[in-house]
């Protein structure tokens, strides 16, 4: 993993993490409303509390993943993705250490994502980190047909 910084989000990268999450989405689905909403106003999501976190090799975006605020005891784990060039490297862990860590420091007591049973690998990195399975009472994405939790209450990173 040399080279490679894990920042906050930048404003100058913005395209990037539209760009990123759009082709990955596109690999399976077509972007819906919500994934636009958060794509075109990155900043916002900040701005509400939550963070983004953006992998970097030399200075190209090759992952990101947001950390949306719903509350001041939970987040969605949400835009997380690897360019396909540089996937099974490790660096999606990488942002889910980031997450979790942030979420905690932000005194959360869980983490939530809405996920696809098409996405094996996806699961099988939630499942690692200790996420599990739970109803799901979302429809913020249509092509969503699993819901996950992570107790942070459980946790010792």
């Amino acid at each position: 993993m040399s080279a490679i910084r894990l920042i906050p989000f930048d404003n100058n990268y913005r395209n990037d993490f539209f760009l990123l999450n759009k082709e990955w989405i596109e690999e399976y689905w077509e972007l819906e409303k919500s994934d636009k909403k958060d794509l075109l106003n990155p900043e916002k999501i900040s701005q509400r509390g939550g963070e983004i976190f953006l992998v970097l090799k030399k200075n190209t975006v090759i992952g990101t993943c947001a950390m949306i605020k719903i509350s001041s005891k939970s987040y969605e784990l949400a835009k997380m993705t690897i360019s396909k060039k540089y996937r099974g490297r490790g660096y999606s862990k990488l942002l889910m250490k980031a997450s979790i860590n942030f979420a905690i420091n932000q005194k959360a007591e869980k983490i939530i994502l809405i996920s696809n049973r098409k996405l094996v690998i996806a699961r099988q990195l939630y499942d690692k980190f200790g996420f599990k399975e739970v109803v799901l009472d979302s429809d913020k994405y249509s092509r969503g047909d699993v819901k996950m939790e992570l107790n942070l209450q459980e946790q010792i990173l």
